[in-house]
Protein backbone atom coordinates (compact mmCIF):
# COMPACT_ATOMS: atom_id res chain seq x y z
CA UNK A 1 0.00 0.00 0.00
CA UNK A 2 1.18 3.37 -0.75
CA UNK A 3 3.16 4.71 2.39
CA UNK A 4 2.02 8.59 1.68
CA UNK A 5 -1.50 6.85 1.67
CA UNK A 6 -0.81 5.44 4.84
CA UNK A 7 0.47 8.18 6.91
CA UNK A 8 -2.67 10.80 5.65
CA UNK A 9 -5.04 8.28 7.41
CA UNK A 10 -2.66 7.67 10.32
CA UNK A 11 -2.73 11.76 10.52
CA UNK A 12 -6.08 12.61 9.68
CA UNK A 13 -7.29 9.65 12.68
CA UNK A 14 -5.30 11.68 15.05
CA UNK A 15 -6.48 14.96 14.28
CA UNK A 16 -10.69 13.37 14.25
CA UNK A 17 -9.77 11.40 17.74
CA UNK A 18 -8.03 14.30 19.38
CA UNK A 19 -11.20 16.42 18.44
CA UNK A 20 -14.07 14.05 19.08
CA UNK A 21 -12.26 13.62 22.20
CA UNK A 22 -14.83 14.48 25.37
CA UNK A 23 -12.29 16.29 26.96
CA UNK A 24 -11.90 18.13 24.13
CA UNK A 25 -15.62 19.16 23.99
CA UNK A 26 -15.49 20.02 27.51
CA UNK A 27 -12.36 22.95 26.39
CA UNK A 28 -14.60 24.28 23.93
CA UNK A 29 -17.61 24.51 25.70
CA UNK A 30 -16.03 25.94 28.45
CA UNK A 31 -13.79 28.21 26.19
CA UNK A 32 -16.55 29.39 24.66
CA UNK A 33 -18.98 29.91 27.94
CA UNK A 34 -21.77 27.77 27.17
CA UNK A 35 -23.13 24.73 27.96
CA UNK A 36 -23.96 22.21 25.31
CA UNK A 37 -23.82 18.56 24.38
CA UNK A 38 -21.41 18.14 21.06
CA UNK A 39 -24.82 17.18 18.74
CA UNK A 40 -26.00 20.25 20.15
CA UNK A 41 -23.03 22.57 19.26
CA UNK A 42 -22.23 20.45 15.76
CA UNK A 43 -26.08 21.47 15.28
CA UNK A 44 -25.99 24.94 15.84
CA UNK A 45 -22.60 25.33 13.99
CA UNK A 46 -23.97 23.67 11.12
CA UNK A 47 -26.58 26.01 10.88
CA UNK A 48 -24.32 28.99 11.02
CA UNK A 49 -22.31 27.28 8.63
CA UNK A 50 -25.56 27.19 6.32
CA UNK A 51 -26.17 31.14 6.84
CA UNK A 52 -29.82 29.83 6.26
CA UNK A 53 -33.13 28.06 8.26
CA UNK A 54 -32.63 24.05 7.13
CA UNK A 55 -34.87 21.54 6.98
CA UNK A 56 -33.91 18.64 9.98
CA UNK A 57 -33.09 16.41 6.81
CA UNK A 58 -30.80 18.77 5.70
CA UNK A 59 -28.74 18.97 8.98
CA UNK A 60 -29.02 15.44 9.34
CA UNK A 61 -27.32 14.73 5.87
CA UNK A 62 -24.64 17.93 6.64
CA UNK A 63 -23.91 15.78 9.81
CA UNK A 64 -24.07 12.52 7.98
CA UNK A 65 -26.27 10.77 10.96
CA UNK A 66 -30.17 10.39 11.07
CA UNK A 67 -33.21 12.26 11.17
CA UNK A 68 -34.35 11.07 14.10
CA UNK A 69 -31.27 12.12 15.97
CA UNK A 70 -31.50 15.65 14.77
CA UNK A 71 -34.94 15.63 16.01
CA UNK A 72 -34.58 15.33 18.96
CA UNK A 73 -31.66 17.37 19.52
CA UNK A 74 -33.33 20.33 17.65
CA UNK A 75 -36.16 19.58 20.08
CA UNK A 76 -33.81 20.29 22.98
CA UNK A 77 -32.34 23.51 21.27
CA UNK A 78 -35.60 24.82 20.48
CA UNK A 79 -36.49 24.71 24.30
CA UNK A 80 -33.53 26.59 25.41
CA UNK A 81 -33.96 29.24 22.90
CA UNK A 82 -31.32 28.53 20.65
CA UNK A 83 -32.92 27.43 17.48
CA UNK A 84 -36.84 27.91 16.33
CA UNK A 85 -39.59 26.62 13.46
CA UNK A 86 -39.76 29.26 10.55
CA UNK A 87 -41.96 28.06 7.92
CA UNK A 88 -40.24 27.03 4.18
CA UNK A 89 -40.75 29.46 1.79
CA UNK A 90 -40.54 26.53 -0.84
CA UNK A 91 -43.37 24.47 1.21
CA UNK A 92 -46.37 26.14 3.16
CA UNK A 93 -46.44 22.98 4.96
CA UNK A 94 -43.06 22.03 5.85
CA UNK A 95 -40.77 23.51 8.88
CA UNK A 96 -37.05 24.90 8.50
CA UNK A 97 -34.94 25.18 12.00
CA UNK A 98 -33.20 28.70 12.67
CA UNK A 99 -31.33 30.18 14.88
CA UNK A 100 -32.02 32.47 17.12
CA UNK A 101 -29.67 35.45 18.11
CA UNK A 102 -28.64 33.42 21.27
CA UNK A 103 -28.14 30.56 19.05
CA UNK A 104 -25.89 32.80 16.38
CA UNK A 105 -23.86 33.92 19.18
CA UNK A 106 -23.48 30.34 20.96
CA UNK A 107 -22.75 29.04 17.89
CA UNK A 108 -19.93 31.85 16.96
CA UNK A 109 -18.60 31.43 20.11
CA UNK A 110 -18.04 27.72 19.62
CA UNK A 111 -16.56 28.15 15.82
CA UNK A 112 -14.35 31.00 17.61
CA UNK A 113 -12.69 28.80 20.01
CA UNK A 114 -11.88 25.80 17.18
CA UNK A 115 -10.54 28.71 14.90
CA UNK A 116 -7.98 29.72 17.59
CA UNK A 117 -7.11 25.97 18.37
CA UNK A 118 -6.09 26.11 14.64
CA UNK A 119 -4.57 29.68 14.27
CA UNK A 120 -2.67 28.57 17.46
CA UNK A 121 -1.30 25.05 15.95
CA UNK A 122 -0.56 26.54 12.63
CA UNK A 123 1.35 30.08 13.90
CA UNK A 124 4.47 29.21 12.63
CA UNK A 125 2.91 27.78 9.10
CA UNK A 126 3.43 30.42 6.37
CA UNK A 127 1.07 32.23 4.80
CA UNK A 128 1.47 29.88 1.80
CA UNK A 129 1.46 26.77 3.07
CA UNK A 130 -2.00 27.56 5.36
CA UNK A 131 -3.61 28.38 1.79
CA UNK A 132 -2.22 25.02 0.49
CA UNK A 133 -3.80 23.58 3.64
CA UNK A 134 -7.27 24.96 2.89
CA UNK A 135 -7.21 23.94 -0.30
CA UNK A 136 -6.49 20.52 0.53
CA UNK A 137 -8.56 20.16 3.29
CA UNK A 138 -11.73 20.95 1.33
CA UNK A 139 -10.93 18.95 -1.41
CA UNK A 140 -10.27 15.86 0.81
CA UNK A 141 -13.60 16.70 2.42
CA UNK A 142 -15.22 17.00 -0.43
CA UNK A 143 -13.80 13.91 -2.39
CA UNK A 144 -13.77 11.41 0.73
CA UNK A 145 -17.71 12.68 1.70
CA UNK A 146 -18.71 12.01 -2.48
CA UNK A 147 -16.55 8.33 -2.63
CA UNK A 148 -18.50 7.65 0.51
CA UNK A 149 -22.03 8.67 -0.24
CA UNK A 150 -21.63 6.93 -3.61
CA UNK A 151 -20.37 3.45 -1.91
CA UNK A 152 -23.40 3.75 0.51
CA UNK A 153 -25.71 4.42 -2.34
CA UNK A 154 -24.95 1.71 -4.60
CA UNK A 155 -24.25 -1.40 -1.65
Amino acid sequence: MDEDLNRTVSAFRTLVTTLKRGKTHERLTEAAGIRLDRPGVEILVSLLDAGEPRRIGAIAEALQVESPHVTRHVAALEQRGLVERVRDPDDGRAWRIALTQEGAEAAGKCRKVTTDWFEGALADWSAADRTELARLMEKLADDVTAHLRAQLVIK
